[in-house]
Parts: structure tokens; sequence; C-alpha cells
């Protein structure tokens, strides 16, 4: 007790020694004597808060509990008491002459020269931050001090004004008033935006009867439109938007410069006057017109080289030159198809130039996994009156290797155990862009025992997956080839087996898969798989373990139907809708999946199929089913590390057939760290049915043929060390359900007691982002549990917080990524 005494009284004494450095400022004049507060804003009624704040470039330090204390400045001031800017700066010379001389000795020898080139480019940008930035207390740590300057909070009101006049409000005016509170002064920024400027009316002007009819065809994507708020941006994204229109109709000489505006703001309403001021707008589109030079291009020839990789020379290798529809191909030391090549390149001789169709091409060669990089650039011709077009590319290496090493770690119970995974790739197999992907996996998990006693088992699993992708559809007929050329087609091809051991059972499962897929937009995808087959077999099945479920099927839990021996097929159809970005700041953003299945479609077509399949593969269980699931995600960005998260889920599936059961892996499931984190993944439900135990007291998962879920998420950032330190608070509601009549009352949908077995639950969570790798901990409680039919969130025991065996615990979810 005396130890824990001390080291409480040590982390006091250290937090105080660091507050009291962080309230001692040492300005470097009277101006800079006080810390930068928060800053407020008042009378602004349209423009948010959160658009002016947005615009102030200084930050405040962040504070200890909302106290006058910060203890980030205290880090930061401990690391300047040994930081040394001279020395810093002294090694940076060091390294950069290093650079210099080893880059002089091997200047004749280009991969050499490479690599010296990679080694220093990481020790200088080390070296120039230790000087820019100071040691790790300093730029990790700590925060510089952000005092408040009064010259740059003139400079925040005026970059506000300006923006209320580029929204419109031309009359508009900002000031600002300080606030002086211990030792940081607050800023609140007076707004008045007064009256705004109404667009009444849009009118283009272009002299060029052609680029008219284009424009005026595609007036129903301008973003300038009447009857909105003058906003000057949507003035600068209409010059793009008509740049981008006209280029792509061969103008290729034609720029956002040659586009003006007039505002006439002469208009007078009587009417609306003391409400808003009407101006109209005059599109002015000048379409340049040069003796001898043509107003729309034509491609003249397309040429497309792969070059030698990096660090080979080019006369080195032989060209190979190939015509083919017109582009002129040369190859040296790596050959691809034409033919495939002639599907990705939208760029054709004798067609308008299209800015658009150059960039796709580019986009559709880097996505066949084939190149380092896709090169574009034109010349015109001797006449001035065609377009050259180039594409050079780069391949990436043939064969790759790479390896994985990691512990599998168990949410529920048991220990981490280690696993290794094995990936093989060959890049253009039959030179045409086709890829084969190899990958061996083996773990070891250590599990308890699904029986009685308390022992842990060792449970060992392998699996070989292999695929071929093409870059098309493989179709009879070339079905679809051409009409999807442009939407990154694949086809991918794919075998794999996986083997577990485990003490009560060994099991394995052969899989063989055909998929089709395509993007017809950035946003939408579609993956179509005509052919999914599963010949699932359990051997060694200890005779107390085949007791257990058999007990659970009487109870209406259908496990056992995992470890008969079976044949599943199923046709199935993914699309996917997202406009969320792949990297960058969180946006307004939604994500739709909608997901269709039909297992043993192909047993209905062809029936003497079961009994083949029997002779071939022995006695095998079929399955016949219906499935379909829906999920639907929103993203409300509400600053500029904080967004607000929608969710709703929900799916069920039918059974026919003989069996009138799906397959155990086709069920739904609620609970876990991507559904109701309150509870253990898999656990909840169905309906008000309470858990099922095993003898030794292990819940059994819940499966189940309705799913309905709904979450609600506010993510926001707390720290930053090495990479974000994120937070997020959530809301979790639903359940599942079964809709065969041989189930339970306890376990059936009813209308009369649908809301009395919806289970909530709420809770906070830390995520750790390192750009490349999300750790989450999500901590999740019950708030209404369907099983107990209460109100259970007054039950949670702070001294039992994790056991159990309490109606309400507090649940440790563990995930990588976000949880939608």
């Amino acid at each position: 007790m005396k130890v824990n005494c001390r080291i409480t009284y040590s982390w006091v004494l250290i937090l105080v020694l660091l507050s009291l450095a962080s309230c001692a400022p040492r300005p470097a004049s009277q101006s800079r004597s006080y810390y930068l507060g928060n800053s407020s804003f008042k009378g602004n009624r349209i423009i948010s808060n959160s658009e002016l704040d947005a615009l102030i470039a200084q930050r405040p330090n962040r504070r200890f509990l909302g106290l006058p204390f910060f203890p980030y400045v205290g880090l930061y001031r401990f690391g300047e008491l040994f930081y040394n800017k001279e020395e810093k700066q002294r090694r940076l010379i060091e390294v950069t002459q290093n650079y210099q001389k080893e880059s002089r000795i091997y200047e004749n020898n280009p991969r050499k020269l490479d690599k010296i080139q990679r080694k220093y480019a990481k020790k200088l940008q080390k070296a120039q931050v230790r000087v820019d930035q100071g040691n790790f207390w300093m730029r990790v740590l700590g925060e510089v001090p952000v005092y408040f300057d009064s010259s740059e909070v003139k400079q925040n009101a005026e970059k506000m004004q300006k923006y209320l006049y580029n929204n419109g409000f031309f009359n508009a005016s900002v000031d600002y008033k300080p606030d002086t509170i211990f030792n940081r002064i607050r800023v609140t920024y007076l707004v008045a935006e007064r009256k705004p400027t109404m667009i009444r009316d849009i009118q283009y002007q272009i002299r060029n009867v052609l680029a008219d009819s284009i424009v005026r065809a595609n007036t129903k994507d301008a973003v300038l439109v009447g009857r909105r708020r003058y906003d000057g941006d949507a003035f600068e994204e209409e010059r793009i938007r008509l740049e981008t229109l006209l280029r792509n109709e061969g103008y290729l000489g034609f720029t956002r410069q040659n586009i003006s505006y007039l505002v006439n703001d002469t208009i007078r309403n009587p009417l609306t006057d003391s409400l808003f001021k009407s101006v109209d707008v005059q599109v002015r589109v000048n379409v340049p017109d040069q003796p001898g030079r043509p107003l729309r291009y034509r491609i003249n020839s397309v040429h497309f080289e792969v070059l030698p990789s990096a660090g080979q020379m080019d006369s080195t290798f032989r060209k190979d030159t190939t015509f083919h529809q017109g582009i002129h191909y040369i190859f040296t030391d790596k050959h691809f198809a034409t033919r495939i090549l002639d599907s990705k390149i939208q760029v054709r001789p004798g067609a308008i130039y299209s800015q658009k169709k150059e960039r796709d091409s580019q986009q559709q060669l880097s996505l066949t996994d084939q190149f380092r990089f896709v090169n574009y650039n034109y010349t015109l011709d001797s006449s001035g009156k065609g377009v050259n077009s180039y594409f050079r590319v780069i391949p990436l290496e043939k064969y790759q290797i790479s390896t994985d090493l990691g512990l599998n770690v168990i949410q529920l119970q048991g220990a981490p155990g280690p696993f290794a995974n094995f990936s093989y790739k060959i890049r253009n197999v039959f030179n045409g862009l086709e890829n084969f992907e190899a990958n061996l996996r083996g773990g070891i998990e250590l599990v308890p025992g699904f029986l009685g006693n308390q022992q842990i088992y060792r449970s060992e699993e392998i699996a070989l997956n292999t695929s071929l992708i093409f870059p098309r559809l493989l179709t009879p007929a070339s079905i679809l080839q051409k009409q999807t050329a442009g939407y990154n087609p694949r086809t991918q091809v794919g075998l794999g087996y996986n083997y577990v051991n485990r003490p009560e059972y060994t099991r394995t499962n052969v899989k063989m898969a055909m998929t089709y897929s395509w993007q017809p937009t950035i946003h939408t995808l579609f993956n179509v798989s005509l052919m999914d087959l599963n010949i699932l077999n359990t051997q060694n099945i200890r005779q107390d373990f085949q007791s257990l479920l058999e007990s659970l099927q009487l109870q209406g839990n259908n496990l056992i139907n995992s470890f008969q021996k079976s044949f599943v097929s199923d046709i199935n159809v993914n699309f996917v809708y997202n406009t969320n970005a792949l990297i960058g700041p969180q946006r307004n953003a939604r994500y739709l999946r909608v997901a269709f299945e039909s297992g043993g479609t192909t047993l209905n077509v062809i029936p003497k199929q079961e009994q083949l399949i029997k002779n071939i593969f022995g006695d095998l269980q079929f399955y016949k089913y219906l499935r379909w699931n829906v999920d639907y995600r929103r993203y409300w960005p509400s600053g500029k590390r904080s967004a607000f998260v929608a969710r709703a889920n929900t799916g069920a599936i039918y059974s026919y057939g003989d069996s009138k059961v799906p397959p155990y892996e086709k069920y739904f499931f609620a609970g876990g760290s991507s559904s109701l984190r309150a509870w253990l993944p898999r656990r909840l439900g169905p309906g008000s049915s309470p858990p099922r135990l095993t003898p030794n007291n292990l819940s059994i998962e819940s499966p189940s043929e309705f799913l309905l879920e709904g979450n609600l998420e506010w993510r926001g950032f707390l720290a930053k060390f090495f990479g974000d330190i994120n937070y997020a608070f959530f809301i979790d509601a639903g359940n599942v359900w079964n809709l065969s009549r041989s189930s339970t009352e306890s376990q059936k949908l009813e209308a009369g007691k649908f809301l009395r077995e919806i289970a909530v639950g709420t809770g906070f969570g830390l995520r750790y982002d390192l750009s490349f790798f999300i750790l989450r901990f999500d901590f999740g409680v019950k708030v209404y549990d369907p099983s107990l039919q209460r109100f259970v969130l007054d039950e949670l025991e702070l001294n039992r917080l994790f056991r159990r065996s309490q109606s309400n615990f507090l649940n440790v979810n563990l995930g990588v990524g976000y949880p939608f």
C-alpha cells in the first residue's frame, strides 16, 4: 500500500511541476505575455461557427481538465533545458556533406547511387526535423507555447470579413473583443453579416456555336445556379467545370482563364430589397480562334512504350515494335498482350481529343497492378492540328514475396497464439496482364475446450488460398467485355483449402469460386459470383462433443450443421456505393452495400446434379436458401477532426428444400466489435431467449434468421503520440430473431413484442491511428437487456466491471480499423 501511495504522489508531483512550468510564460515582449485562449463568435446567423473557426490558424494549447495549467507546454519547456539547436544544425550539415561525398564516389553507378539517396533521404529528414521542431520532449510529448498576438487576431478578423464577402455578404463587418482570464486571453469575434446577396439569373455568352451547344447541353451539371446565395467558390468551380467539359470535347487550348464573369448589381426589387440584394451573372466563355489552328483537336497517333525496370539502361535491350488497332506498341524486356492493353487505352487515333479519356486510360493501366508508374504526355504534329499521344510505363517486378508474423487474440477466452502468413505473387503470367496469387497461412490458438473441464487446448489451423486474376470479364463469346472495358473489370478464379485441428474434432474445407467485378464509377462497385462451391468435411468428432451438439440442437442451436459433411453452392451479387475518401479527413459521405445470395440454385435447374456429386464425394448434406443483407452508413463531419456516424444494418435468410436449415456460416449474428459492443461476439439473442451455455458455463453462439441493428457514434480527436489518438462515444441497438415455425416463442419475430426485444448498449472507445494501421479499443456496457426484459445500466458494479457472470459488465472489444 505504501508503494502505491509513493507512486501516486510521484505522479502528482510531476504533474504539479509541469503545470507550474507552463504557468510561467517567458514572453519576448509585453504583448506576448499571455497564452491564447479559446475563440468564440457572436452575431453570425447564416455562416456557421465551424466555417469561421477554420479560418483561424492559431490554436490554443491544451489544458489539464479545463484548468489554467498547460502540462504539454511544461513538457516542451522541460525539453528545452537540454536542447542545443546549434549542435543539431552542425549534425545536419555533417549528414549533408557525407551524402554529397558518397554521391560523388558512386556517381557512375546508378543502383548504388539510388540506395545512397534512399538511405540519406531518411537521415536528412530526421536531422531537419530535429533542427526545426526540437528533441523528443519538444516535438512529440510537448507543445510549442501559443501566445496571444493582437496582430494575428486582427488578421483573423480580416480573413473572416473576406470570407463573408466571398459568400455574398458584401456589407459584412467583423470586429473582435479580447478578454483576459488568469494567464490567457480569450477572443470573441463580433460578426455583422447584414443582407446577403442572391443570384437571380445566369446567362452564358459563347460566340462559338458548337461550344455553346455543348455547354447548354450540360447546364444540369452547372455549379452556378440561380435563386441561391452568391458564393465566390462556386464561380471558380464553374470555371473548372467548363474548362474540363470543353477540353473533353477537343478544345485542347481552352483554359479557365478564357472564362470571365460580369455581375450586374444594379437590380432593384422593392418586395425583396429589405431581405436580400439581387444580382444577375453573365458567364463569358471566350473560345480561342487562332489562324491556322483548329478549334477542336483530333488524335493523330497513339504510342505505348514499355521502358526497362529502374536502374537498367534502355540501350541494353532490343526493342520490339508492333501495331494493333492503330496504336504503336514498343516493348523492351517485357511483353504484354496488345489485345488486353488495347481494352485499357481509350485514346484512339482519329478521335476527338478528350482529357477525360487520357486520364481514364492512365488510371485503367495503373489499376492492373503491372506497372510501377504510368506516364502520359502529348505533342502537336508538324501541322499543329493533330495530337500525338504517348504512354510510357515501367513494369513492376514479376515475382513478389511477402511474409507476416503476429499473434491471434481471442476476445472471449483463451490466450494469444502465433501465426505466420506467406504470400507469393506472379505478375503477367500468360503475358495478358494476369496475376497469380498464393497465400499460405498457419496459426496456433490457445483456446478452452467446449466441454466441462477448464483446460486450455491447442488449436491448429493451416490454410492455402490461390487465385488467378484476369483484367477482363471472362465470359462466353466475350459478352460485356467491350461495355465494361473502361470500368476496371476483373475475373478472379480461386481455389482454397482449410484445415483445422482441435481436441474435439478435425475439419477441412475445399473452396472453389469464380467472381466478376467492375466499377462503373469511382463510387460504385459490382461483384457477381456465378460459382461459389464449398465442400465441408468433419472427422474425428469426440463422442462427448457430439453429445453436446445434439443437446444444443434440441435448444434450437443448429451448430451441429457445421460439423456435417456437406456441399454448399451459391450464386451471389453485391453492390457497393461509397463516397468516402480513402485517405484524408472525414467528409460528408454515404455508404451503401446491398447483397443477395441464392444457395443451391443449380440443384433446382439440374435435378441430377445432387446424385452426381454424391457419387463423387459420398453422402453429403445439401442446402437451398435465399439470403439478403443491406448495410447503410452516413458520415457527417462536424470539424477538422470530429464526425458523427450513423449506421443501419439488416438482413434475412429463408431456407427451403429437404433440410429446411441454411449452412451455419450463412446465419446472422449480433454482438461484438462491429455490432452491439456491449455483448460478446455473436452471443446476443435470438429475441428474448437467455444465453446458451456449455457444461463449463461457456456461452454458445446464437445463430438467427433475421437481423436488425443500428449504431450511432461520435468520433473526435484526443491527442497525438506518434499517431493520432482518437476517442468515440457510441450507442448501439438491435437484435436477431428466428423466422422458422420450429423456433421457440422467445426466439420468434413478433410485432407485439418487437420493441421489448430491442437490445440497447452504450460505451466509449479509443482508437490509435497510425495512418496505415488503426488499433481500436471499444468499451461497451448494457443499457437494456431483452433476455432479462429490464433496464440493467444501474446494475453495473464498479468493483466487478469485468466479471461476465454479472447481469452487466464492461465488455472490451479489440479490433483493427473502424467498426463501420
